[in-house]
């Protein structure tokens, strides 16, 4: 969660600025000071997704970024797509990196009017591209204030991950329904802390988050250097408890070093660790009835016994990447989550938020929580569009299919519960939505022939 270092399908419509600056062939920074590779990894993407590369760029970082011939690419420190150019005017130069040569020039003095730098670019090669960062004039800068940097393949898939966040009082008084409509299926909110700590935010976040259709669980960040496995778990379990249900996101033990130190691997024998941590684990579940998730990182994975790796992990790998697997599971063979960035940006909250993703489908997740049924994306023989999506107050179904007289048309919330039935054969039926609340819905079309379930977001 490292807060005190810093204080199912996604569909997004994008609108351009009219001035917005997509491949300047004139203007760019070559020479810079101080210049450097930051961060350190080569980016790869297929997503349509705006995802965050760095939240912390100075006017002297270059990037490096893999790419296909015929692939559009986009770069872009906007508000608008989730960047920040808020400390300091950015300028972008686009270039092939083996080359040298300059492909794309962007810059404006745009401070937080959403006119910041951005590049559109179609691939001419395959290869590794460089994108230098600067601010006005070609200058550079270091340290605070920092700039955030975002970048997509504006032609690739569009998500199909489970992704959700971590959140805490840090995270400031949060709007849950912006969150729901992202789509975010999943949080965890902060509970308790040692044995003499509950977050003053867990009960609105949980009762919010639930309220917009979020999957929400708490968690509890451990202090096994100081206090024993059953006096952690029953202060848990006094503020969490009643929280914790089947069908929602199971409970974490957030393990991790202490903010003020020592580290749990210099403070305790990789026995003592691991046995806490199982005693911890059995508390709960025999309790709850629930298997909580171990949250830590690739040390601590790796310093403990094998036997915790009976439990899921949610490994704390914030590479930037929602794509690509822990980089360090320890010694599990496997993971559930990954937390994947700490520096994220999600609309409903105005600081910076931790962002995870999910080891699977939605059906997995599902039996994780021990849901017996709930609604997923199927494509069958019975097809029909939608639109708007998302949608504000009324929603088009259009039957795409052959005609059926025996025709269902349903709508369920996330938890499965049916919001609107109708009966019989429409071409095209237009429904009002308007008295729903905003977040993720399923439409179900289904016909002697077979079913068909799409999903629609509701702002």
């Amino acid at each position: 969660m490292r807060k005190h270092l810093l204080f199912l399908l996604t569909v997004v419509i994008f609108s351009f600025s009219a001035n917005a600056q997509q491949c300047l062939n004139t203007g760019y920074c070559t020479t810079v000071a101080n210049e450097h590779q930051y961060p350190a990894a080569t980016f790869s993407t297929t997503s349509s997704t705006w995802t965050t590369v760095n939240a912390y760029m100075n006017a002297d970082n270059y990037t490096l970024f893999n790419v296909t011939s015929g692939n559009t690419y986009e770069w872009s420190y906007c508000e608008a797509y989730g960047g920040v150019s808020a400390g300091w005017d950015a300028q972008l130069t686009l270039s092939d990196n083996s080359a040298g040569t300059d492909l794309c020039f962007s810059d404006n003095t745009c401070g937080t009017t959403g006119n910041a730098p951005y590049i559109s670019w179609t691939a001419t090669f395959s290869g590794v591209v460089k994108l230098l960062t600067t601010q006005a004039n070609c200058l550079d800068n270091s340290g605070a204030p920092y700039n955030t940097l975002v970048w997509r393949m504006a032609n690739g898939s569009v998500s199909t991950q489970i992704l959700g966040i971590d959140v805490s009082h840090y995270d400031g008084t949060i709007n849950w329904l912006q969150v729901a409509a992202v789509p975010k299926i999943f949080a965890w909110a902060k509970a308790t802390e040692a044995t003499n700590y509950t977050d003053p935010t867990f009960t609105t976040n949980m009762t919010n988050g639930e309220a917009a259709g979020v999957k929400m669980g708490g968690y509890h960040f451990a202090h096994p250097e100081t206090n024993s496995a059953s006096s952690e778990a029953s202060y848990y379990l006094g503020v969490a408890g009643t929280y914790i249900t089947s069908c929602e996101l199971i409970p974490a033990l957030d393990l991790e070093d202490p903010s003020g130190g020592p580290s749990l691997i210099s403070s305790m024998t990789s026995t003592a660790l691991t046995n806490w941590v199982q005693q911890w684990m059995t508390a709960v579940k025999n309790q709850t009835g629930i298997t909580p998730v171990i949250y830590t990182n690739g040390s601590i994975a790796s310093y403990m016994n094998s036997s915790v790796n009976t439990y899921p992990l949610w490994m704390a790998d914030p590479d930037g990447s929602a794509t690509s697997p822990p980089t360090n599971i320890g010694v599990w063979t496997n993971w559930a989550f990954k937390q994947y960035s700490w520096t994220g940006t999600v609309p409903g909250i105005s600081a910076q938020v931790d962002l995870n993703v999910f080891n699977g489908n939605m059906t997995d997740l599902n039996t994780l929580m021990g849901c017996a049924t709930e609604m997923k994306e199927v494509v069958s023989e019975t097809d029909f569009i939608l639109y708007p999506n998302p949608s504000s107050d009324h929603l088009v179904i259009e039957n795409t299919s052959v005609a059926a007289p025996d025709e269902v048309i349903s709508i369920y919330n996330i938890q499965g519960q049916v919001l609107f039935q109708q009966n019989g054969y429409q071409q095209t039926m237009t429904i009002d939505v308007s008295g729903f609340a905003d977040g993720l819905y399923f439409v179900k079309m289904q016909t002697g022939s077979g079913a068909g379930v799409k999903k629609f977001v509701k702002r």
